[in-house]
């Protein structure tokens, strides 16, 4: 059984690998166009007033990652009457945040928009419009959570996978329609293509989860108030610890503005770009481990749960390494490739973040054991607090030292405490758990491979005047060594053995 999940896990993961790269890479071209096509004025209203129906829906968030768990739990105890009862009281609970939103966004929103945002008088209609797509669109993302989390727990990846594809061209093809079709108002047109892109997104998720899972319907006597009220607790708790998080990633920009005015701003809102690009790469790899660990944990398999843990922590660290070793080594010629003149302390701004951002990936991946256990009360409070922390030894620091990059040094410090932290807690929750182990397996051996790697690509590439092909050159150099080490030390002995029988099957059809 093991192997049959093993597999499943590798298979997944490349889905969501693959499926984040095509994502980015179409979505870094659709926001270049778009820009080009609506102009920064029409381009900015698109983005204050979306960003005010994100901030009304911030709730939601929360909830799905309290609606996979428990989906991926009650699965995992194989009772299909509860797991039926789990998914209709989360739909419950999401139409209940669907009309919050609603209301919130129909009063005090719509006021926003129209006494507090600076809008030129022209265009107030068309921000108008623009709002109420976006609201329209929100309500089918906070509806679809519930099935999403289904074909999710299930590990229906490839679906997953398929429809995120499906939604990456649609917003290409809008793009492309705004561009080259006349239209009295770019930007309302925009907004109604990306909301009927978003309505047909729900519908796909919705109706494969009602075709393929028996617990996607929902019924009022399966609402069970004890369910309901599990879930609120959880999302309660959760809620704080994603605020603190949230609150470090903003003061960050807050207090280099307070420095160092709108330069230092603009180097750290395009670090926080990068840094949330990666971060999105390696949160597909743990999306793929998630059910399982969940699932394990409500089956009591103990070891096996905790071995998924460790592989997660490992394999997704030395993914990670193949995308942050190329960018920490060729940062200054990658952001003058893609800005032309970026602005000062970006590339050392992006260099440190791209390390803090292995920390980050093992809070995530502990985060996921922690929520196994169904108390986050812990993980919340402290890690939360702790993240909040960070941000007046950054201002003192910065003051004290007069010098930017202090800030992230401050992050990369607090986050590794952090993952410590979170360790023990999870040791408290699980005692099965064995912390030494873990930041062995899991975080210990990959980053001396990442180190080994990093300074092997370093001294090969030492001296070299980047171009796009060098730049090439690098990432296969550093992607070869990395591959060699990985086998020679990162991967377990019986999945070594499981790859060698594989690959001697096919060498025949390969005529070798």
């Amino acid at each position: 059984m093991p192997t049959e999940n093993d597999k499943r896990i590798a298979k997944n993961t490349i889905y969501l690998y693959g499926r984040m790269m095509l994502t980015i890479f179409v979505s870094l071209y659709t926001s270049r166009v778009i820009l080009d096509v609506l102009g920064v004025s029409d381009y900015g209203v698109y983005n204050v007033v979306g960003g005010i129906v994100t901030i009304l829906g911030f709730l939601n968030g929360t909830m799905s990652g309290a609606t996979s768990r428990f989906l991926s739990y009650e699965l995992g105890a194989g009772d299909p009457v509860r797991l039926r009862k789990t998914f209709s009281a989360a739909l419950t609970v999401h139409a209940v945040i669907a009309l919050v939103m609603v209301v919130l966004a129909e009063t005090v929103g719509l006021w926003y928009v129209n006494h507090e945002l600076v809008i030129a008088p022209e265009r107030m209609a068309a921000a108008n419009w623009t709002y109420q797509f976006s609201v329209l669109a929100a309500v089918m993302t906070i509806f679809q959570i519930p099935y999403v989390a289904a074909i999710m727990a299930h590990e229906k990846m490839g679906y997953y996978a398929l429809v995120a594809m499906v939604n990456v061209f649609l917003k290409l093809a809008i793009v492309l329609v705004v561009q080259f079709v006349a239209a009295t108002d770019n930007l309302t047109v925009y907004a109604s293509l990306v909301f009927l892109v978003a309505l047909l997104v729900a519908g796909m998720y919705i109706l494969y989860g009602r075709r393929n899972f028996a617990e996607c319907r929902w019924t009022l006597r399966r609402n069970d108030p004890k369910i309901v009220k599990s879930l609120l607790k959880f999302c309660s708790w959760d809620v704080y610890g994603n605020l603190c998080f949230t609150t470090r990633f903003q003061g960050v920009l807050v207090i280099l503005n307070r420095f160092g005015g709108t330069v230092l701003n603009a180097a750290g809102g395009l670090c926080a770009t990068v840094s949330a690009t990666i971060n999105s790469f390696a949160g597909s790899i743990i999306t793929a481990f998630r059910p399982q660990i969940i699932q394990q944990y409500a089956k009591a398999d103990y070891p096996y749960m905790l071995k998924l843990l460790n592989n997660c922590a490992r394999y997704s660290l030395l993914l990670l390494g193949l995308l942050i070793i190329p960018l920490i080594i060729g940062m200054d010629s990658l952001l003058e490739l893609w800005l032309v003149e970026p602005p000062k302390y970006t590339a050392a701004f992006c260099r440190l973040a791209l390390v803090a951002v292995c920390g980050e990936l093992m809070h995530n991946v502990l985060g996921v054991g922690i929520h196994a256990t169904g108390n986050v009360i812990r993980i919340s409070f402290i890690s939360g607090s702790m993240f909040l922390l960070e941000l007046p030894l950054m201002w003192l620091l910065l003051v004290w030292t007069g010098n930017p990059p202090v800030i992230y040094c401050v992050h990369i410090a607090m986050v590794f405490l952090i993952v410590y932290v979170d360790s023990l807690i999870l040791k408290v929750q699980l005692r099965q758990f064995q912390v030494r182990r873990f930041w062995w397996r899991g975080i210990g051996s990959p980053m001396l491979i990442l180190a080994a790697t990093f300074a092997t690509t370093y001294v090969i590439t030492r001296g070299w005047e980047f171009g796009l092909l060098q730049l090439v050159a690098m990432g296969l150099i550093s992607t070869a060594m990395m591959a060699v080490l990985s086998w020679l030390f990162a991967i377990d002995d019986d999945v070594r053995a499981r790859l060698r029988r594989k690959l001697a099957s096919r060498l025949p059809v390969l005529g070798l």
